[in-house]
């Protein structure tokens, strides 16, 4: 049975108009994150219509932020991967035109370790690492769910 682990994070109206994406991201860098990749990064390309159709190419800082900002003003849903730097482990931030934040706990999800075999993600791992970086942010509500 295949897992399925996210954290969503909901804004305020006010925190959603100002989200500044360079900013954003310069926060996941500053609190060891990490976009890039040997292969790029992987995003949600311009036009993706909620297909998620993910794809990998190096692009210049300038382009990259290009992209996220002309999404962002096409409504569109920004997506992408995100990986630490002191680890294989990442996740996929999806960041919707409402006041919504996704991770999507996908890459080498972290589990709570025990004696026994269980697969339970640990989410204070994650929050522990995602929450400084959103801490400018006004944020509403914050939820774990693992199915």
């Amino acid at each position: 049975m295949s897992i399925s682990a996210s954290i969503n994070i909901s804004l305020s109206n006010h925190s959603r108009e100002s989200l500044s994406l360079p900013d954003l991201f310069q926060n996941f860098e500053n609190k060891g994150w990490t976009c890039v990749k040997s292969n790029g990064e992987t995003i949600l390309p311009l036009g993706d219509d909620d297909d998620y159709n993910w794809t990998s190419s190096v692009l210049n800082r300038d382009s990259f932020f290009d992209i996220l900002k002309k999404k962002q003003d096409q409504k569109e849903i920004i997506g992408i991967e995100l990986m630490r730097v002191d680890s294989e482990v990442g996740c996929e931030l999806l960041i919707f035109n409402t006041n919504q934040m996704m991770f999507s706990l996908s890459i080498a999800r972290k589990k709570i370790n025990a004696k026994d075999d269980i697969n339970i993600t640990d989410f204070s791992w994650y929050l522990e690492r995602i929450l400084p970086v959103v801490m400018n942010l006004q944020v509403e509500q914050i939820s774990c769910e693992q199915l």
